[in-house]
């Protein structure tokens, strides 16, 4: 077999010593001359037409098409069949800007929606349906020119495999870009009181988005996944039918005027589904920035499940006014957070959190109730607070929330998406 380049044909050598390697030679050419004569036999016209009946007969995908992208795909198969024919003959490859036509077949067919399984496998069953074709126009004598051509077939169907292959996916991922841009156009133009117009509502129904006067705002994040997790998680909402749905950073965002569950998701424990009540459009932009807020201050803590807006206003205000609490913060905690006064801030920390049960906080901090009604009177001489006030108290939640927070890394509220 040769290197996979059919030999030049009627080199003369001269001498003796061209005699010789006239004498070595002879079998790769006489093979590369057989090869070229097998393709040479073969009718281009009809066995194009053949291989396309063949390949649809057996491809489920290439028959769901339209009858103009049936007749590209034809066309398509003779320009690839053009391409083999001079390949088989000459031995070289065609060259990238030859291959033109065919990434722009492998657009098309994404833009339809045919999968690159399909494709692969379509050109996988031409690989074979070429093999038969070779070996029905071989004659006897010429196995070793048969399996010349076979290894020049491999060679090319691996090229044309990869040239799609490549075409495929760049075309999928600018159309999920794609898909995203104008689904975040959709969005906003939803978020805004003002009438939709022609343009809106036209996008609105590409999109399969019925226009309401109301929608519910939702924001997601999956705990320690990267973006290309959450990306993943957008798209396949919108092929789930949450079409309004988008990547916003390490979360994803959207509309929804449909119940959308957990269950919904396919993410296990780890996800987390902020979720707010149907808003009318003109609160839209608020209430989305609202979402993107509880969704990071569950990432900051910790929380899992199913969160609704409305049980978690407080947050919702805090996380809002970052600069607001941090005064505050430092105007309850600086008393009583440094050097040796560090315990007061944690019997604080502790008597919140046993839900201002002094006996149990008594327990959890394993002090005597004096103890901690000495520590707690001392918070008040040095904070002027008075932890009998509902007000106060209040203050003390919103300080050490924002002091957790903090230490969890989260020191400015996220833009809405």
């Amino acid at each position: 077999m040769s290197s996979g380049r059919l030999a030049p044909l009627g080199v003369a050598s001269g001498g003796a010593h061209g005699a010789i390697i006239d004498r070595v030679r002879s079998p790769a050419r006489d093979t590369s001359a057989g090869a070229t004569a097998i393709v040479a036999r073969i009718p281009r016209v009809q066995a194009a037409a053949e291989l396309a009946a063949e390949l649809e007969s057996h491809v489920a995908a290439l028959e769901r098409v339209s009858a103009d992208s049936h007749a590209e795909i034809v066309a398509g198969l003779s320009r690839s069949l053009t391409r083999w024919w001079r390949f088989l003959s000459t031995g070289v490859m065609p060259s990238d800007a030859d291959f033109d036509p065919l990434r722009a077949w492998a657009r098309a067919r994404a833009t339809e929606g045919v999968r690159l399984e399909e494709l692969l496998r379509s050109f996988g069953l031409l690989r074979q349906m070429g093999w038969q074709l070779l070996r029905r126009h071989a004659r006897s004598g010429e196995s070793e020119a048969l399996l010349e051509l076979a290894g020049l077939l491999a060679k090319y169907v691996d090229q044309v495999s990869a040239v799609v292959t490549e075409t495929y996916l760049a075309e999928r991922e600018l159309l999920v870009s794609e898909e995203e841009r104008r689904t975040r156009t959709l969005l906003d133009r939803l978020c805004d009181a003002a009438p939709l117009d022609a343009a809106d509502c036209e996008l609105a129904e590409r999109l399969e988005v019925p226009v309401r006067p109301a929608y519910s705002p939702f924001a997601i994040v999956i705990a320690e996944r990267p973006p290309q997790r959450h990306a993943a998680l957008a798209t396949r909402l919108r092929r789930s039918g949450w079409r309004l749905t988008v990547t916003h950073g390490e979360s994803v965002t959207g509309l929804a005027w449909q119940p959308l569950a957990l269950a919904d998701l396919h993410e296990g424990p780890h996800a987390l589904l902020a979720i707010g009540e149907p808003t009318p459009r003109s609160e839209l932009a608020a209430a989305r920035a609202d979402l993107a807020v509880l969704a990071e201050y569950g990432r900051a803590v910790g929380l899992r499940g199913l969160v609704r807006a409305e049980e978690h206003l407080l947050e919702i205000i805090v996380g809002r006014s970052p600069a607001l609490v941090q005064r505050l913060r430092r105007r309850i905690l600086a008393a009583i957070a440094d050097g040796d006064r560090a315990e007061l801030t944690l019997t604080l920390q502790t008597l919140l959190a046993c839900r201002l049960d002094r006996t149990a906080a008594s327990a959890a901090l394993h002090v005597h109730r004096n103890t901690l009604a000495y520590r707690l009177t001392r918070i008040e001489e040095k904070t002027g607070l008075d932890l009998g006030s509902p007000r106060d108290l209040a203050c003390v939640y919103v300080a050490l929330e924002a002091s957790l927070d903090e230490a969890s890394g989260r020191h400015d509220v996220p833009a809405a998406p």
